[in-house]
């Protein structure tokens, strides 16, 4: 079959009008969500404990959250991050500890543990962009106290590897599902494998609040624990009701409340979330994949842990090496298709926060005064692996505003670029 004239090469593009925005959450924005808003508004019940009547959005989402993904309890937070930090609390890591987390990720893998005076730890990837199991069990130590998996861009890795690994070790599994809210794995909602799970509902989140977050726990005393960090150290009644008699002595916490408003947005989304926009997701990256694969035989996509459970927001294709990753990006971006995942993860090794370690506070040590992790010195060859494989992925993201129409043309850019190329 002949091949096009790339665009890059003074060819006719593929699309000249901008692909939608690839938001998720926020694009299915409707009716659902302003009536929950506009009761919270008309009632005058903007926090979630109390008040002249009785609050009830934060409450009917987590006990909506704790049904949806199987889970015993669940916690609203103000924010993604804030999740994280509740987690840490809940599972009681501090000076002295190791947390194991993936070399790709966000800026708050890494935070969470170093603001609780632990040392955090870099497994390298494999090429589903999520943490190596190997490389996970080659960085055990006897502090390794946790671990916190991150499922990039709403796929899995081996996940049996990762659990079979982290029991035998004793080791906590923390499940960073900021990007896979609703993803499965071998029929498991993404949040019920491990021991803690943390969402993020930022703007680019698959449910979306602009800001807010969840944690999920299985042990109650984890989960009060958890619970007393993010208010103050206090336990409140509609909380206290998740797990019953009090073990855990009142300590100093942070300030992590969800307010109403927030509830009334994340209990809209949770409801339409397979409906509205997992279903759309999955569907046009069903498509896709089946017509790119039937017409560009050789071409590899991202591997992941278990492909029916993926979320379908990015279409990953794996080149094998960076240079011809680049050439292909190069050349899909000039017909018109955008190119890049609705993620900012990056290889944390890479970047100065890292390299020059977050402090607590700027009058201590990194980590803490006295910790193991003081002396630690962080730098990219300890995941070798990571920039070659990040490096060697080119991504388009899918989100429920694409049409048919869309997809179409992100098919045919894809399969014009590839023939051009082989």
């Amino acid at each position: 079959m002949p091949t096009e004239t790339l665009a890059l090469n003074g060819g006719t593009p593929i699309r000249s009008a901008s692909l939608p925005a690839p938001y998720l959450g926020t694009s299915v924005y409707g009716r659902e969500e302003l009536d929950l808003l506009t009761e919270v508004i008309e009632k005058k019940l903007p926090f979630r404990e109390y008040g002249d009547g009785t609050p009830h959005m934060v409450r009917d989402f987590e006990r909506e959250a704790r049904a949806y993904f199987d889970m015993p309890c669940a916690l609203a937070t103000a924010t993604g991050s804030g999740s994280h930090y509740c987690a840490m609390a809940g599972v009681g890591v501090g000076p002295g500890d190791e947390v194991i987390i993936p070399s790709f990720g966000w800026y708050t893998d890494f935070e969470a543990p170093v603001l609780v005076g632990a040392t955090p730890v870099f497994a390298d990837i494999d090429r589903s962009l999520n943490m190596d199991p190997a490389d996970f069990e080659r960085k055990i130590t006897p502090r390794t106290k946790a671990v916190i998996v991150v499922f990039f861009q709403g796929a899995t890795n081996d996940m049996d590897a990762i659990l079979r690994i982290a029991r035998a070790h004793r080791i906590l599994v923390i499940e960073d599902c900021a990007q896979a809210c609703g993803a499965t794995y071998k029929g498991r909602k993404i949040g019920g494998l491990g021991d803690v799970a943390c969402f993020s509902f930022q703007q680019n989140k698959i449910l979306s609040t602009g800001d807010g977050g969840l944690l999920l726990a299985r042990d109650p005393v984890i989960f009060e624990r958890a619970v007393r960090f993010h208010d103050l150290g206090f336990v409140r009644p509609s909380l206290k009701a998740q797990f019953g008699e009090e073990h855990v002595p009142e300590f100093s916490g942070c300030q992590f409340r969800m307010n109403e408003f927030t509830g009334a947005v994340a209990l809209a989304q949770l409801r339409k979330l397979d409906s509205a926009i997992l279903d759309v997701t999955r569907r046009h990256y069903r498509n896709l994949k089946k017509r790119v694969l039937e017409e560009c035989p050789g071409l590899k996509l991202r591997p992941v842990g278990d492909a029916d459970g993926d979320a379908g927001i990015a279409f990953f294709m794996d080149f094998g090496a960076p240079s011809r990753a680049a050439e292909f990006a190069k050349a899909l971006s000039a017909e018109g298709i955008r190119v890049g995942p609705s993620s900012g993860c990056c290889n944390l090794l890479n970047t100065a926060l890292v390299q020059k370690k977050q402090q607590v506070h700027p009058a201590l040590p990194p980590f803490g005064p006295g910790c193991p992790g003081e002396n630690i010195r962080y730098s990219p060859d300890q995941c070798p692996q990571t920039d070659e494989i990040v490096n060697s992925m080119v991504c388009v993201a899918i989100a429920p505003p694409f049409t048919d129409a869309d997809l179409d043309d992100i098919a045919r850019g894809i399969i014009k670029v590839w023939r051009s190329r082989t």
